[in-house]
């Protein structure tokens, strides 16, 4: 069994409890009052606070993990069957998801400032993301599946994960990739300039706004919705 770190004060943290002095609240002031699409008794998925795009949504667990390596490690069938339910839904009402993670692991101090594991969905071209991190010289490994992560070395090690139309890419971060290497490639792909991909530069709030429109059936579907042969 993996091992959770204790989580203090991380964003993501405080608004699953439903603390109300938020990020969230702080910079959308109720319009919309949430951000939360779906929950589940173990995972949420939410839109991005600060959207690369509309339709960029995050999917995590409400117990505290650094990567969903360590998620698939403990709850592998129910990880796997509402990712699939997600991504057909997701396909539905924008195009085909490039998933992409983060993978933190305890002691790291690069790459990112991953504290509460989460998978970005973004409606984008996973080949062109492709792309542009084998330019920088990342070095992958093809996984049969995501259930893979659950798989040593995975779950102690940090990742950049890359799951698109049934194929799952693992790439290896080197120490030459700046913090939010992620979102400044996903936000490559959309024509985004250096450095308003980054979260704390441009908010994006009508795409947030507009995206929760576009799920606003999301949840009761979730809830009905089975994965083949479930």
């Amino acid at each position: 069994m993996t091992s959770t770190v204790h989580c203090t004060g991380a964003d993501f943290c405080e608004e699953i409890s439903g603390a109300v002095d938020t990020s969230f609240n702080r910079f959308y002031q109720g319009a919309p009052p949430s951000r939360r699409v779906h929950s589940t008794r173990r995972f949420e998925l939410l839109a991005d606070m600060s959207p690369l795009t509309v339709g960029h949504l995050l999917l995590l667990p409400r117990k505290h993990y650094l990567s969903f390596a360590q998620v698939l490690v403990e709850h592998p069938e129910e990880t796997e069957e509402l990712l699939d339910r997600v991504i057909r839904i997701y396909r539905e009402t924008f195009r085909e998801p490039l998933v992409m993670e983060h993978g933190s692991s305890q002691g790291q101090h690069s790459h990112a400032c991953i504290t509460h594991a989460h998978l970005h969905l973004l409606p984008i071209d996973g080949h062109a993301v492709d792309e542009l991190m084998t330019a920088d010289g990342l070095r992958y490994q093809d996984l049969s599946s995501i259930h893979d992560l659950a798989s040593a070395p995975w779950p102690t090690s940090a990742y950049f994960l890359r799951l698109y139309r049934g194929t799952c890419r693992v790439y290896l971060p080197t120490a030459g990739q700046r913090r939010q290497y992620l979102r400044s490639v996903a936000g490559a792909t959309l024509s985004i300039e250096d450095p308003e991909w980054d979260y704390a530069v441009v908010m994006r709030k009508d795409d947030l706004r507009r995206t929760m429109h576009m799920v606003e059936h999301w949840s009761a579907q979730l809830s009905h919705s089975t994965s083949p042969g479930g």
